[in-house]
């Protein structure tokens, strides 16, 4: 058989481009995309913190030099991840990990990891490893402190697949404090408008500040919001008695809510209400 010179050239374009295929499969396969899970992280502005959670208590210690900040962001940075759907948060075990840092646009750049899954503030999930044990002991020296389970990065989003980043409540909030009673006037979507009466005999003083439960397995746990940059407004209301007044309150700050029973909680009053298809 004779072979051309034309036909030479189209194989060894062909085996070219067989490798250059393979190696991009192999590169994806090994989880190659370029890691940068801290980009927009302002180190020379801003301290970087770790977070340690051990199931029951979240340790922070946090960093103010910014050139090791700059190295360990670097080191961070060099972890590969690839891509994955955020079931993978279901199932995780402690001890969990989190980063806090600011960013160069004003936002947090923040980011949790357990047993080879990151998760990042804007939602999306990664599978990479880390040595988030060194880097922890790295930091060993430095200012330390003891922080409630809703302030790990991202606390809101992982709730949603651990009940250990929920708060169990040990008492159960009935829709009356004394004489002041609170009750549902309408839902909205997430919006909840409820109305509040004193009849007390006194002034009334409730604040801005409103938190969500869930029933799980017969029990109520509070929930932690689901962005970390949310805040209450620290502001005294007066409801005089014999008055009453209508509120609104926007339960999608604690994340989508799926299917079950929940209790708005205003001043130690709570009013239920379930959550359907």
């Amino acid at each position: 058989m004779h072979i051309t010179k034309k036909t030479k050239l189209y194989g060894a374009g062909l085996l070219l481009f067989l490798i250059l295929l393979a190696a991009i499969c192999l590169a994806k396969a090994r989880g190659s995309k370029g890691g940068d899970i801290l980009a927009g992280a302002s180190p020379d502005t801003s301290a970087l913190q770790l977070y340690y959670f051990d199931g029951e208590t979240v340790t922070v210690r946090t960093l103010y030099d910014s050139s090791r900040e700059k190295e360990l962001i670097k080191r961070i940075n060099a972890s590969r991840l690839k891509e994955t759907d955020e079931t993978a948060l279901a199932g995780l075990e402690p001890p969990f990990y989190g980063i806090w840092i600011g960013g160069a646009d004003g936002h947090d750049v923040l980011a949790a990891w357990s047993e080879g899954i990151w998760l990042k503030n804007d939602g999306r999930v990664y599978r990479g490893e880390a040595d988030f044990p060194s880097w922890w002991e790295e930091l060993e020296k430095e200012d330390e402190d003891e922080m409630t389970v809703f302030n790990f990065p991202n606390a809101g989003r992982l709730a949603e697949y651990n009940v250990l980043f929920m708060k169990k409540e040990e008492r159960d909030i009935s829709q009356q404090a004394g004489k002041v009673a609170m009750a549902i006037e309408s839902i909205s979507g997430s919006e909840i408008t409820v109305t509040i009466s004193n009849d007390s005999g006194e002034e009334f003083v409730y604040g801005e500040y409103y938190s969500l439960q869930k029933k799980i397995d017969g029990s109520w746990y509070t929930m932690p919001v689901w962005e970390d940059n949310i805040g209450f407004a620290d502001i005294a209301c007066i409801l005089p008695s014999g008055e009453r007044v209508t509120k609104t309150y926007d339960c999608s700050i604690f994340g989508p809510l799926k299917p079950g029973e929940y209790k708005l909680v205003v001043e130690n009053m709570g009013v239920e209400f379930a959550v359907t298809e």
